[in-house]
């Protein structure tokens, strides 16, 4: 047997630990911090995916990964995300995005040599649109009879998903659907004539778009009934509409009791009058007769004296009255309510009371004056929007007709120039 000398043995061990000792060193000094790729991203419903790959671990062993995200191009101030799973490819879900932000990302991954990083790379969030709707049915102002079915037809689009679609008459909710298409049927036959602001509203569950449009809804026609237009007694009239036109454009005939001829004021013609006193005057009866009528205003139950081809314009100002509302500083407030005189409507005299001007159109029984105490002015709609004879006009007398004197400084006048 060979003898090996416990020098050798010393020898080959020192030799054996130096050869081990140089591989753990070189091993050590050929790692290196990880390679790491920024991948795409997807986003769905304002929620992001983004993804990370780390094509080359450096040698070592993976301590943490994941990915720096923030508004900076720089990435100055990220927050960290640490992704908790372990794969060479991995991703992470973003979400209470805010539409219309630009966001930046970066994916990184650790070893113990140190960090490693992807580009950065760009997340734009598109901003929301508003949806789109449209009612094709029925049109703008169209008009019905009461007792007649209204055939609603509205759609809506939207660059998400159309959520709800909310159809409105006059503030009340009459169908509401979680679709893009909405269809309703609307009877009339217990409606109260008038006219119906109609409000449709689509959203898409974080924007709204609202559209309206108008309806009227005419009484139903009743059989004509023989009018007493005695002076002595004047029956109401109870129709919604009266006829014009009918009245007589022939002059009259000369009366040596009235001496005196007005101008002829269009449909409703022209009389023969005398002054009296203090810029009155007195119209020859017999016209009187044949043209003055009493009518019942809706919605104030007042009873007045006009010409009987004006009486439906009258009453159907103020069924508009009776039926509508107004928004005032936040409140909603019945139109009625914004009348706290009447007066007019036929009065035989002259302007202002004045003998040596025309004759005024409540002379013919076709104009009204509304809250005469402080309206005998003019109105500025826009500093005064929410004046009441303002708001009248607009949902009221204009509507039916009506012309308005606030364009010569008399905001309580309204008549009839047909």
């Amino acid at each position: 047997m060979q003898y090996i000398s416990k020098r050798t043995i010393i020898s080959l061990t020192l030799a054996i630990t130096a050869v081990a000792l140089l591989l753990v060193l070189k091993l050590a000094y050929a790692s290196s911090p990880p390679l790491v790729e920024t991948g795409d991203f997807s986003l769905i419903q304002g929620k992001a995916t983004l993804m990370g790959t780390i094509t080359d671990p450096g040698g070592q062993d993976i301590r943490q990964y994941g990915f720096l995200w923030g508004t900076s191009p720089e990435l100055k101030g990220a927050e960290t995300l640490i992704v908790p799973a372990n794969a060479e490819g991995f991703g992470m879900e973003i979400s209470n995005l805010v539409e219309g932000t630009t966001y930046y990302y970066q994916a990184f991954a650790v070893n113990s040599k140190g960090y490693g990083y992807g580009e950065i790379k760009k997340l734009v969030v598109p901003e929301n649109q508003v949806p789109t709707v449209d009612i094709t049915s029925p049109d703008d102002e169209s008009t019905v009879i009461q007792g007649e079915t209204v055939s609603f037809a509205v759609t809506a689009s939207d660059d998400k998903q159309v959520t709800s679609i909310i159809l409105e008459i006059d503030g009340s909710v009459h169908q509401e659907v979680q679709e893009s298409n909405l269809d309703y049927q609307w009877d009339t036959s217990k409606v109260k004539p008038g006219t119906y602001e109609v409000k449709v509203t689509a959203s898409d569950g974080q924007k709204t778009t609202e559209k309206l449009i108008s309806l009227e809804v005419k009484a139903k026609p009743v059989p004509s009934t023989p009018v007493n237009t005695s002076v002595a007694a004047k029956p109401a009239v109870n129709t919604e509409t009266v006829s014009r036109g009918t009245s007589s454009n022939k002059t009259p005939a000369y009366n040596s009791n009235y001496p005196k001829l007005s101008k002829s004021n269009g449909y409703f013609g022209q009389f023969r009058y005398r002054d009296t006193n203090s810029g009155r005057i007195e119209i020859d009866p017999q016209w009187v007769k044949e043209n003055i009528v009493t009518i019942t205003l809706p919605g104030v139950n007042r009873q007045v004296q006009v010409h009987k081809d004006a009486a439906g314009a009258f009453i159907k100002a103020f069924t508009y009255i009776q039926n509508g509302t107004a928004v005032i500083n936040g409140k909603t407030v019945p139109l009625t309510s914004l009348i706290k005189t009447i007066d007019g409507t036929w009065v035989p005299r002259h302007i202002g009371w004045n003998i040596n001007r025309n004759l005024s159109n409540h002379s013919w029984g076709t104009a009204i004056d509304i809250n005469a105490s402080d309206h005998y002015r003019y109105v500025d709609p826009a500093k005064e929007p929410y004046d009441p004879n303002y708001i009248l006009w607009e949902k009221a007398f204009k509507p039916a007709g009506f012309s308005w004197g606030n364009s010569y400084g008399d905001a309580m006048h309204y008549e009839l120039l047909w």
